[in-house]
Formats: C-alpha cells, sequence, structure tokens
C-alpha cells in the first residue's frame, strides 16, 4: 500500500485517510474530499490477479471493500454512505447539498446507477478468466445476457439521464451537488461501456465535461494517477 499526503488544505479540520481501490468507487470519494478542501491521506490499494480488493482491507473494515474511510476513530464504509456523511459533517459552507425543494427532491431522487454497471463488470470479468475449454459457452452466455437483459438496461439509464440534464445543467439543478458526485464514476463507466456518442447523447455529453472541467475532480484524477474516472 502507498500513503500520498494531500498538504493543500487548512490544518484545522480533521484528519481523513481514504483506502483508495484501483477500478472503483473510490474515485468518487477522492473528487469529494477535493471538493471539500479538506486535508486527508490516500492509502493506495491494488486489486489482485482475480480482480478483487486484497484481504489486508478487511483488517480496515470486515467488509473488505473499498472505499473505507477513516474519520479519526471512525470507520465508515460503502461509498454513498461516505458521501452523505462527509457533506452533512464538512460540506455545510460548499452548497453541495440544495435547499430548494424541487432540487431537493430531484438531489434524494437521483437512483443509483451502479447495479447495472457491476452486473457490466462481473460478466466481462467472466469472460476474461473463463478457462479456454468453456470460454466459448461462457462467452455465448454473457453475449445473451448482454444482448437481453445488460444492454437494453443500461441504454434506459443513459436516455433517462439525458432526458434529465436536458432540463438543467447539474442533476439536481443548476448547481453542482453531491448528486453529481454520487452518479460520477457510473456515468463515465456507462457511457465508455455502452460506446455512447456526444452526437446521440449531447446533454450527457456536455455534463460529463463539465464534471471534468472542475478543478477538484483534475486535482483527484492527478492523485489517481489517470486523466478521468473511466481510464
Amino acid at each position: 500500500m502507498t500513503d500520498i499526503q494531500n498538504t493543500t488544505t487548512d490544518s484545522n479540520v480533521p484528519s481523513i485517510k481514504l483506502y483508495w481501490l484501483n477500478d472503483s468507487r473510490a474515485d468518487r470519494i477522492l473528487f469529494l474530499l477535493e471538493e471539500l478542501q479538506i486535508p486527508y491521506v490516500i492509502e493506495k490499494v491494488q486489486r489482485g490477479p482475480d480482480k478483487l480488493a486484497p484481504p489486508e482491507l478487511k483488517q480496515v473494515h470486515p467488509l473488505g471493500k473499498s472505499p473505507v474511510i477513516k474519520d479519526g476513530d471512525r470507520v465508515v464504509a460503502e461509498s454513498g454512505f461516505i458521501i452523505d456523511y462527509l457533506i452533512k459533517k464538512y460540506g455545510k459552507s460548499k452548497n453541495l447539498q440544495p435547499t430548494n425543494e424541487d432540487d431537493l427532491f430531484q438531489y434524494d431522487y437521483v437512483g443509483s446507477l451502479m447495479p447495472i454497471l457491476v452486473m457490466k463488470f462481473i460478466f466481462q470479468n467472466l469472460q476474461k478468466q473463463a478457462p479456454w475449454v468453456v470460454k466459448p459457452i461462457v462467452n455465448a452466455i454473457c453475449k445473451k445476457v448482454d444482448d437481453l437483459y445488460l444492454g437494453p438496461n443500461i441504454n434506459t439509464h443513459l436516455d433517462f439521464l439525458e432526458g434529465e440534464l436536458g432540463k438543467r445543467k447539474w442533476l439536481a439543478g443548476e448547481q453542482f451537488s453531491g448528486a453529481d458526485i454520487q452518479a460520477s464514476f457510473a456515468v463515465e463507466m456507462l457511457m465508455k461501456r455502452s460506446n455512447t456518442s456526444e452526437a446521440t447523447n449531447t446533454n450527457l455529453s456536455r455534463y460529463v465535461q463539465a464534471m471534468r472541467e472542475r478543478p477538484a475532480y483534475k486535482r483527484a484524477m492527478e492523485k489517481a494517477g489517470k486523466t478521468t474516472m473511466s481510464g
């Protein structure tokens, strides 16, 4: 594991440690920490050959997953819960949660895009790791699932977001919020894996580009050692 100290923010705010795993939702916690501009440390963890998180993460939290943070003596797991926790504790002056009733409804309404993305990831790994003897069968099954279920569902999610982003700049209104951080990793990965184009998804493309232009996003990706969440 590798520690990286963030020294760009005020020293009077409690220090946080983020356990960052490659190819995971930890990117959006990194993004949020940069938006909040509070001091933190990154401990980088790499997936094993089996694409799973290493067992030492279970020493941090029994689930053995990333992202997970330590805030003093408190350990917080699951990315959605971490985002809510950090915004409520450290984000009061950052306006990352809408106060307008309509925008707050949209903020709370934004559903998780992760289940469909996780399924896509699992089936792709099945194809890569299947023994050569059964690989043709596994590939055929995965293609059928993708054609009948994953592909259509990904397109449905993207079409929904395309329509919503035609009504407002960000997911919960005209102001960037925690809803955008919550959706950031999934939106980027879904767009990449659906091979969507700017011509067919102009609002989504504009939205992703606006997110990538945020200074906090750029700093987060620099610390993660890449240029975008989708690699």
